[in-house]
């Protein structure tokens, strides 16, 4: 009894430890309590700038602290200045000599590693994009206000429209915690109040707005280590006519369309996060009930270590074996025996969508709820290629070559259009894009993450579509979802129709291979694709063609016609892979700027 009652309160301690240990955060060395940043712009476009930041240093810390500045869109750096922050002594002095005073840092090419009061500066991890400046403070810890004042040149770029600055203030991957993050840009004298449009992209808690004199305000109330803070902002080009980045085209709707964009993505994180925090307080409630339960087993086995425990414990079993085996049968229910088939053999049903104004990706929304897959994608662009919308053409016979055609974006839904912009234009060239570099985007070092956050933005898009056909509705006051007359009606009109297309696929002749192509990118939904490849393959060996005006079964498509199954096949084990570490305790990573964006600049 002594040993059990040593091996609950070990489990107790264990359970605490690791429980507590998981759901902590991680500090860093140093952080930013506060961050104020006062900008201006020039009329010759470039910004001066200068930061106040008050860091709460680690006793454990070692070294600099280090301000990573974003120097991409700007020509260079200069007027570089690095102060400590001393508090004025109130005491036998008036107001007016009260305020703190600056006293500037040493800069030193080589600090030793105790250095004190000195700073200098060195590239970042992308020497064309960063700038940093190590800080060495005093050594001991605790609170320390720095002041930093350096321009920035040829920062705004001047389109025919607008004039526009792009800038971070928080750079990606440069993890960070801040508290209060106030930013304020002043725009030249001159300058026209109206047209004024400030954005925050990266901060799930950010804000901005435009005072009453013009000036931007930025604002964040925390960073977590994983946010960061990129700032655009749109204004007249009047008061920055000395600018001498030129640019011959209209930028301002290109913009708009952007910053709508990315205003979602964060709706949809902050969202994500709020969920991800009652995840976590909900874990910690349940550690906690755990933990007081195994106490109150440690109690129970401490008070019954002197009663005899034959009987007792065959009274207290009894009744619960007799509730188990209860609720085992009351569990039971009847089945339909798996390989029981009501069509007779030989009998070819006549067959037709069930609907064809609701897309693949839809179909697979009320198939099985929010569990879309990435596969759905594939099923996406398949059936924009059977509309005519994209053209489909196998490069070396592992993959395909997709081109986009002339059409009106307008006729898409949002979640088609989301990913034309996305796979033809911040993975391919703006009009083609192959299958390979797809999963080349898709598995590229450092993209996992950006590329399983925009799946996420186009499963909630396809969402809210299928939203819109009322398949089910919400049960209230529980979040359970039953399915409407009108999902029923038509889950079991698609059940009927795959179990039609499986029997049809041993016999793929009795219908026209116009009708299968119509049918795929819905079948590959619905999961029996393979099963209707095998068969077209079987009955059009190599060398007999499909014919009539195909999109994917034509000429030698239907002979690379597996690279659909492997690219759906690759980005599906993708994803699951990605979910366990999207959803394990880490701060929400926003998505990072497009590798393309910067060629539209």
């Amino acid at each position: 009894m002594k040993r059990i009652s040593f091996v609950l309160v070990v489990l107790l301690m264990v359970y605490a430890l690791l429980t507590f240990t998981v759901y902590a955060d991680t500090l860093p060395k140093y952080s930013a309590r506060e961050w104020r940043i006062s900008a201006v712009i020039n009329p010759d476009g470039s910004m001066d700038v200068e930061e106040r930041i008050t860091y709460s240093v680690s006793r454990s810390h070692e070294g600099p602290v280090v301000r990573h500045i974003d120097i991409a869109h700007s020509s260079s750096m200069e007027n570089l200045e690095v102060f400590t922050v001393i508090p004025a002594d109130t005491e036998d002095s008036d107001q007016s000599e009260s305020q703190p005073e600056l006293e500037p840092y040493e800069f030193v090419d080589d600090p030793e590693r105790n250095a004190s009061k000195v700073y200098t500066t060195k590239p970042g991890a992308s020497p064309e994009e960063v700038q940093d400046i190590l800080i060495y403070l005093p050594a001991g810890g605790g609170e320390h206000t720095v002041v930093l004042k350096y321009r920035l040149n040829d920062l705004v770029y001047l389109y025919r429209d607008v004039a526009v600055l792009y800038w971070n203030p928080v750079v990606k991957d440069y993890g960070l915690d801040v508290q209060n993050m106030d930013m304020r840009i002043a725009l030249p004298q001159g300058t026209k109040l109206d047209g004024i449009k400030p954005f925050v992209y990266g901060a799930i808690e950010g804000s901005c707005e435009v005072l009453e004199d013009g000036t931007a305000s930025i604002m964040a109330k925390r960073l977590g280590l994983n946010e960061f803070m990129e700032v655009t902002l749109v204004f007249p080009k009047d008061g920055v006519a000395q600018g001498r980045k030129v640019i011959d085209n209209d930028a301002l709707e290109r913009i708009l369309e952007e910053q709508r964009s990315k205003a979602e993505e964060m709706e949809l994180l902050k969202r994500q996060s709020e969920q991800e925090q009652k995840l976590r307080l909900a874990a910690i409630a349940g550690a906690a009930a755990g933990i007081v339960g195994i106490g109150v087993c440690v109690g129970i086995w401490m008070s019954r270590r002197g009663l005899e425990s034959t009987g007792t414990f065959t009274k207290v079993k009894a009744p619960m074996h007799d509730k188990a085996e209860g609720q085992v049968v009351t569990a039971q229910r009847g089945e339909v025996p798996i390989g029981q088939k009501s069509d007779k053999l030989g009998e070819t049903p006549a067959v037709d969508l069930p609907a064809d104004y609701y897309t693949p990706a839809e179909l697979s929304v009320l198939l099985r709820g929010k569990r879309i897959k990435p596969g759905d994608m594939v099923a996406t662009l398949m059936d924009l290629a059977i509309r005519r919308y994209l053209d489909v053409r196998v490069s070396g016979g592992k993959s395909y070559i997709l081109s986009l055609k002339d059409f009106d974006s307008s006729e898409l839904k949002p979640h088609e259009e989301y990913l034309v912009n996305w796979f033809f234009k911040d993975i391919g060239n703006g009009r083609k894009v192959s299958t390979d570099e797809i999963l080349q985007a898709a598995y590229a070092r450092g993209f996992e993450r950006e590329f399983s956050n925009r799946f996420i933005i186009w499963k909630e898009l396809v969402l809210r579509e299928a939203v819109r056909w009322g398949f089910s509705k919400r049960v209230t006051p529980f979040k359970i979802y039953l399915k409407t007359p009108f999902g029923k009606q038509h889950y079991k009109s698609w059940l009927e129709f795959k179990k039609a297309l499986k029997q049809l696929s041993h016999k793929p002749d009795s219908l026209s291979p116009a009708d299968w192509e119509r049918f795929f990118a819905y079948a590959f939904s619905m999961g029996i694709g393979l099963q209707v490849v095998k068969g077209l393959k079987k009955a059009y060996p190599e060398g007999a063609r499909l014919k009539g005006d195909l999109a994917i079964f034509s000429g030698h498509n239907l002979d690379a016609i597996d690279c659909w199954f492997e690219l759906a096949k690759r980005l599906n084990h993708m994803s699951s892979r990605l979910f366990r570490l999207f959803y394990r305790r880490t701060s929400v990573q926003p998505l990072g700027v497009g590798r393309n964006q910067r060629r539209s600049i």
